[in-house]
């Protein structure tokens, strides 16, 4: 009976022993994984400041580099201002004196219609005396391109008409003069990729275009290209050799002119040969020259000009134009500034 109870007390001891074994493997088990989850947490905190740390750094530089673009936005606004109130005077010089102008013509007129009809052709050649260009284009020299940056000054001239008399422009034009060469090289500097509204035109210079058309009709193959270089620069070459001189002199009015011979036989042959367009493009060339008093040395002219109209353009679309273009940029800005911030 001693040796039932004490099976028996041993068997309940070994059951609570067993259960305690249990209960402390689990606890180890769960200790294991906690500890497992709390290095993972310990390192995700480490990489957290770290990456907290570096957005800090970069959220600095991108600080200082709004200060940078504010202030860069802020000292073109101050040029823009600038640029506006310059062209504002500007406008306001020219509208002054187109109004001058205005006025000298209403008195011109006003005057020549008291005169006596015995007088009409001394009249009309007093007036053809007069009609010259009061605006002067900034000339260069076809072997020396950079002869305009050397004597800005000396480049605009009055170029009269082949057989006219020049006339001396009056003081009030001085400034539109100087104002015409500043646009010139301003424009020079911004128009070198072309497809520009107003731009510059090199009077006396072939249109390439008009020969590139007329050798891609004639050959039609990847000839047409090298053939119309060629073809442009032989007559490029040409047209700047003052030993040929397509031109004649004929009297009118006891005033001698000189006018372009259509029937010279190199004119004749580029005619037949290849065409109207190049034929054309020569033609307009050799009557620019002698438009603005180049056919002695057979220069080229820098002359500001309306693309859209296909005309000389005035001083006034040239401020309008460079002031419509600050405006834009100023608006470019302004969106740059806004996107950044």
């Amino acid at each position: 009976m001693a040796e039932g109870m004490a099976m028996a007390r041993a068997g309940s001891l070994v059951s609570k022993l067993d259960s305690k074994i249990c209960y402390h493997r689990d606890a180890a088990l769960e200790y294991m994984e906690i500890k497992a989850v709390v290095g993972e947490v310990i390192e995700e905190k480490e990489m957290l400041q770290q990456d907290y740390h570096a957005l800090k750094g970069e959220l600095e530089a991108a600080k200082k580099t709004i200060v940078e673009v504010n202030k860069e936005l802020a000292a073109g606004n101050e040029e823009t201002s600038l640029s506006k109130k310059e062209l504002e005077l500007v406008k306001k010089k020219l509208q002054d004196w187109e109004a001058k102008q205005n006025l000298s013509e209403q008195q011109n007129c006003s005057a020549s219609e008291h005169v006596q009809p015995s007088n009409s052709k001394g009249q009309k050649r007093s007036m053809r005396h007069q009609e010259v260009p009061s605006q002067g284009p900034l000339r260069i020299d076809a072997d020396k391109p950079d002869l305009a940056e050397e004597r800005p000054g000396s480049m605009l001239v009055n170029n009269p008409i082949v057989g006219q008399t020049s006339v001396v422009p009056p003081s009030t034009d001085d400034d539109m003069v100087a104002l015409r060469e500043h646009l010139i090289k301003q424009f020079l500097e911004i128009d070198k990729y072309g497809g520009r509204i107003i731009g510059i035109k090199e009077m006396g210079k072939l249109n390439v275009k008009a020969f590139e058309i007329a050798c891609a009709e004639k050959f039609r193959t990847t000839k047409a290209a090298d053939a119309s270089s060629k073809l442009y620069s032989l007559w490029q070459q040409r047209i700047t050799d003052v030993s040929w001189n397509p031109f004649h002199t004929v009297t009118v009015e006891g005033n001698h002119q000189e006018v372009l011979n259509v029937n010279d036989d190199k004119l004749q042959e580029l005619k037949k040969e290849w065409g109207e367009g190049p034929y054309k493009a020569v033609i307009d060339a050799l009557m620019e020259m002698k438009e603005y008093n180049c056919l002695g040395d057979r220069s080229t002219v820098y002359e500001l000009w309306n693309y859209r109209a296909d005309r000389k353009a005035t001083l006034t679309e040239c401020t309008e134009y460079m002031a419509d273009r600050v405006q834009q940029l100023t608006v470019v800005k302004r969106r740059r500034s806004r996107r950044t911030i």
